[in-house]
């Protein structure tokens, strides 16, 4: 019997740092795992639908070994909310907005930082303007973040 898949949705401010690196990280670490797992990426900003992914941001994941999957911004009323079983924000303010503009239910959403094994808070800082330093930290923290919530989670069960 084919397990069904399970869907996540990672969402930031512009989704041109965070959520396009974790995205890419979360696709990476569920293939390794064999997981059914979709995922997808997007902003609460409508003002930057369709801008290029920063370039660090590619950087970063080229640095880490890790192919990005989404090039370009878009506003998380492209993703697929509603067939989500998880979606992750970097930042309460984001949880904010996808509760006051959706009916997206609280229990499926979670700020990605919780997940984080050295318990660094939960808010993830964007890299936005910073240096490769400051990418590279912000990826190491997404990774922490991914790989403990898929080490801990009974979502799949």
């Amino acid at each position: 019997m084919t397990k069904k898949a399970f869907s996540i949705v990672v969402i930031c401010s512009a989704n041109v740092c965070r959520s396009p690196m974790a995205h890419a990280i979360f696709a990476a670490e569920v293939e390794r795992r064999g997981l059914p797992v979709t995922v997808q990426s997007g902003g609460t900003w409508w003002e930057l639908e369709g801008h290029a992914v920063a370039d660090e941001a590619l950087r970063t994941c080229e640095r880490h070994g890790t192919p990005l999957r989404k090039f370009s911004a878009t506003h998380y009323a492209a993703a697929d909310l509603e067939g989500a079983a998880r979606v992750f924000v970097m930042e309460r303010r984001h949880m904010e907005v996808l509760l006051g503009e959706t009916s997206l239910a609280s229990e499926r959403l979670s700020v990605l930082g919780v997940f984080d094994p050295e318990y660094r808070g939960a808010e993830i800082d964007d890299p936005m303007g910073q240096d490769a330093a400051a990418f590279d930290a912000c990826y190491g923290r997404l990774r922490d973040c991914i790989r403990h919530y898929l080490d801990t989670t009974n979502d799949f069960s």
